[in-house]
């Protein structure tokens, strides 16, 4: 059988890290935690232009009990944290991030100026590894796999997940998909999704299309949630379609969220607000994570 779209709505646009303004799919009041399990939150930075120096990132901030992932489409930023870390994330890269116990880091600085735009994604992450030690993955533009279909009209970008027999070369802690799809105008396709993906979200970024069983219209910033179980189907307008896919196992835990903090209980969120303060956040320095090529 086929998904079917349980909800559509057009993303909200918000204020984040140093005033710059994002639209919301995932995070925000059209849809509840249980709802987006096991996301919390995926913003939309841009397409913007920026004079060099005028985009200034989200300066230094604390993370505990998730994955932030960020996937840049155009431009560039700089990445740092408070161990030493350091790097650079250029067109096409996407850094996967375990906050695990705690970090505290600076991302999107030095952009140079011109067209920037990028997502922030927010995967939970259970109990068991909440406290996890902190860890990136750098998964540069030319290692990204790439799915292309037969008929040459269908492209797939995988950071995280499966299409057809082309693999992401991470396995996060928690099983999910996280896909760009590109399709020519005119163009359809059907995604396998495994069964214990029960969520299935997607955020439509560019051009228009059809989605679902019901073949439900969407352009520009209309996000989708679909129904349960089976594959998901969609085919692209006469202007082509662009479109994340996050498909993921639900944790089916309590989920306690403040800021930047994502735990299960209340108590534990007010001991990473102790800890931020008196500077025992970070309990162990990130490690780069290099995958193993398959």
């Amino acid at each position: 059988g086929l998904r079917r779209v349980v909800k559509k709505f057009k993303a909200v646009k918000r204020s984040e890290g140093a005033g710059f303004i994002v639209h919301r799919p995932i995070g925000d009041t059209q849809m509840s935690t249980k709802e987006t399990d096991p996301f919390l939150l995926l913003d939309e930075v841009g397409p913007s232009d920026f004079k060099k120096g005028e985009f200034k990132g989200a300066p230094w901030h604390p993370h505990r009990g998730q994955d932030t992932i960020f996937y840049l489409l155009k431009g560039q930023g700089d990445h740092q944290d408070s161990c030493g870390n350091k790097g650079t994330l250029y067109k096409g890269d996407c850094q996967w991030m375990t906050a695990g116990s705690g970090i505290i880091h600076d991302e999107g600085r030095n952009h140079p100026g011109g067209k920037l735009h990028g997502f922030q994604l927010w995967v939970n992450l259970p109990k068991k590894h909440k406290m996890v030690d902190p860890a990136y993955r750098t998964i540069r533009n030319k290692e990204k796999p790439q799915f292309v279909s037969k008929d040459g009209k269908v492209t797939a970008n995988i950071i995280a997940g499966v299409v057809g027999e082309t693999k992401a070369t991470i396995q996060p802690i928690v099983d999910v998909q996280y896909i760009e799809f590109i399709l020519k105008p005119n163009a359809t396709y059907t995604h396998e999704i495994p069964k214990s993906m029960e969520t299935c979200i997607v955020y439509i970024y560019e051009g228009s299309g059809t989605f679902g069983e019901k073949e439900c219209k969407g352009g520009r910033s209309i996000t989708f949630k679909f129904s349960s179980s089976g594959a998901l189907k969609f085919s692209s307008g006469c202007d082509g379609l662009k479109f994340l896919l996050l498909a993921g196992k639900p944790i089916k835990e309590p989920v306690v969220w403040r800021g930047p903090f994502v735990m299960n209980t209340q108590e534990e969120i007010e001991q990473a607000f102790k800890d931020y303060q008196n500077g025992t956040l970070v309990k162990a320095k990130a490690k780069e994570l290099v995958e193993e090529s398959k």
